[in-house]
């Protein structure tokens, strides 16, 4: 190579790892993903360790914990001033380019203030070229601003089709430069409204069988269906979006050049656990689909790599595949070595979970905030209350069987909590109850941190009352 890698950074809204047809959901129709995948490194056990849109989005660009860079419920402003991913990028004598939706100005009156309006260039975190948004889910009614320009713009008609269109644009006018690019682009689908896809691509599962999970509740079952059907035809169209911007890399004649990711920001329960939407430690919540391609790394077929990368972890991850300088600033892990297969998983590495304070769907539930460790075979998680969660996901992959005080299990249970204190505290996290985090950061007005409690959560596989289901004050 006679230059450093181009990057090209996918990542959707709300799209779950079990919603791929190449992890097994015959649901899926999305012959372009199945045939990246097949290319590509997948990581089977990425997680979303804060599994909702802001908190992820300030990790990814940061490389760091929700309680470090502040952003820990949804609509905090970013610091404007943060070593970003386009900053460390852009030293490094790339060319950045960000497309899509943002959600990372933030809405400082609490309810939702800026989400429509211009993010400043200051905190647009040092992209050279931006086209974007703060947030909304009106798909076909989407305006965009481009850098400092306060004229909005409309995306035309659903738009990640034209977000795509836009990035395939960019490939190929900066294909051929001697600076190389690190691109993202963030799609909104498929988050809710859920039967907002494309005709076309609704009336594929209009009447379609759907195959339920089968963590669903019986009670559940025909919300869940058709939630799905909306929630499989985003994903079709998104399909089609990827294919744009794969054909716009291959036809440029840089994909050997290009390091291409493909992931979500967190996943969506779907009434698993009779439960819906984000934010909760089950898998359907934090595990995402990651997908890496780089052809210098497989020179035949794709595979497999069991680590639970999170959201922190990318930033370091990516500037170590490139070669480029890790700031100091970065608490996530650089995993590099494991894709170069210069390092192999053993089974030990965890993820952290981490929710520091409830609100929206967690706060609906009357559950806690939580902190908890998502290894390759058991996911832990613990509230201030005590244990909570312990699953043996090799031997029970849909989380149905919970086993705190279980005596069978009680050696994992008491190393888990072992490992996961030595985590927080190598990270000076004092695992606060919930209101003292809002209350310490001038936080307590947001909305989503008191819209009203609504009907415990009882596990529907023990039907009995959640042992954390106790009302929040």
């Amino acid at each position: 190579m006679s230059r450093s890698p181009n990057v090209v950074f996918i990542f959707s809204d709300q799209w779950r790892a079990q919603a791929t047809s190449y992890n097994g959901d015959r649901n899926c129709e999305t012959p372009v993903l199945d045939r990246l995948a097949a290319d590509s490194i997948n990581v089977t056990h990425a997680v979303s360790g804060c599994p909702v849109c802001c908190p992820y989005r300030a990790s990814l660009m940061t490389g760091q914990y929700p309680l470090t860079h502040g952003v820990y419920i949804n609509d905090v402003e970013l610091n404007p001033d943060c070593m970003s991913l386009a900053r460390v990028f852009g030293e490094n004598g790339y060319d950045t380019a960000y497309i899509g939706k943002w959600h990372l100005y933030g809405s400082p009156d609490g309810k939702y203030g800026r989400r429509k309006a211009i993010v400043p260039r200051r905190y647009q975190l040092g992209f050279d070229y931006w086209k974007g948004f703060e947030c909304t889910h009106a798909y076909h009614d989407s305006t965009y601003f481009f850098n400092e320009d306060p004229t909005p713009r409309k995306w035309e008609g659903y738009d990640a089709f034209s977000q795509s269109q836009d990035a395939s644009r960019y490939i190929h006018d900066n294909a051929s430069t001697e600076k190389p690019f690190f691109l993202m682009l963030s799609w909104g689908p498929p988050h809710s409204p859920l039967h907002t896809a494309p005709e076309a691509y609704r009336k594929r599962y209009e009447e379609r069988p759907i195959t339920l999970r089968p963590n669903v509740p019986p009670e559940y079952e025909q919300k869940a269906i058709e939630d799905l059907r909306g929630y499989y035809a985003h994903i079709a169209a998104l399909d089609d979006c990827l294919r744009i911007v794969l054909d716009a890399i291959h036809t440029s004649g840089i994909e050997k050049d290009t390091i291409l990711v493909f992931t979500s920001d967190h996943g969506d329960m779907l009434q698993c656990h009779g439960l819906e939407k984000k934010l909760f430690p089950w898998d359907e919540s934090i595990r995402v689909p990651f997908l890496l391609r780089w052809p210098q790394l497989l020179h035949s077929a794709g595979r497999e790599l069991a680590i639970p990368l999170d959201a922190p972890d990318i930033m370091p991850t990516l500037l170590g595949l490139c070669s480029l300088p890790i700031p100091a600033t970065v608490e996530g892990r650089d995993w590099s070595a494991y894709f170069s297969n210069q390092c192999q998983p053993d089974g030990s590495e965890a993820a952290l979970l981490n929710l520091p304070a409830e609100f929206t769907e967690v706060r609906k539930r009357r559950m806690k905030a939580y902190r908890g460790l998502r290894a390759v075979r058991y996911t832990y998680v613990r509230t201030t209350d005590g244990p909570w969660l312990l699953y043996d996901n090799e031997t029970d992959p849909y989380q149905k069987n919970n086993l705190i005080g279980n005596p069978t299990h009680a050696h994992i249970q008491k190393e888990l909590e072992s490992r996961l204190q030595s985590r927080l505290a190598s990270q000076g996290d004092q695992f606060l109850d919930g209101r003292q985090y809002l209350e310490r950061d001038g936080l307590t007005h947001y909305q989503e941190v008191n819209n009203p409690c609504q009907q415990i959560w009882k596990d529907p596989w023990r039907n009995r009352d959640s042992e954390i289901g106790k009302a929040i004050l």
